[in-house]
Formats: C-alpha cells, structure tokens, sequence
C-alpha cells in the first residue's frame, strides 16, 4: 500500500469500456486507490473476448 491506497475510499467509479484496452488499467488503478469500480463493455464477453 502506498500513501494514496486510501484517496478515493467511499468513491464508486464506473469505467466504461474497461474489458480491453487502458480501461482494464484504469480500473485496477482506481481500485488500488479505495474505489469501488463497476466495469462495464458491451462489446466483451465475460472472458474478455472481444464479441
């Protein structure tokens, strides 16, 4: 943990397209600073495959 892991504790973000691409990084990001992330792709399947 670093000195911002707390920063956004209490903070829900939805990233959009988060199934490929920088979203899934995005995600992991915001996670690691006290998010709660919806992800959401409409173009994905469940596995991550583009469909």
């Amino acid at each position: 943990m670093n000195a911002y892991s707390d920063r956004l504790a209490d903070r829900v973000a939805i990233v959009t397209g988060a199934g490929r691409g920088t979203g899934p990084a995005l995600a992991q990001c915001l996670v690691a600073e006290g998010a709660r992330v919806g992800r959401c792709d409409g173009g994905v399947s469940l596995t991550g495959r583009a469909g």
